[in-house]
């Protein structure tokens, strides 16, 4: 047998492939996600619906307007916001 030959089997190459693939790819997911994601977010924080609970609150106390017991209407918008 010469020296030039491989000794592993193809599907142990096609292993041994797939496994520094993962691992390329898991440092450099790593390396995006400190270089740009983290920083982002940080610069960013989310508004956890913030927004979306003030509009839905002000619609609410708009439906309560004309209604017969609209303080009770808007007291329950109040306690639901």
């Amino acid at each position: 047998m010469s020296l030039s030959q491989s000794t592993r089997s193809p599907l142990a190459r096609l292993v041994l492939f797939m496994v520094c693939l993962a691992i390329a790819g898991s440092c450099i997911a790593t390396s995006h996600y400190y270089a740009i994601d983290l920083p982002l977010q940080k610069a960013t924080p989310p508004d956890n619906g913030i927004k979306f609970g003030k509009l839905k609150c002000g619609n609410c106390e708009n439906n309560c307007i004309g209604k017969p017991d609209s303080y009770a209407c808007i007291t329950e918008c109040k306690l639901i916001c």
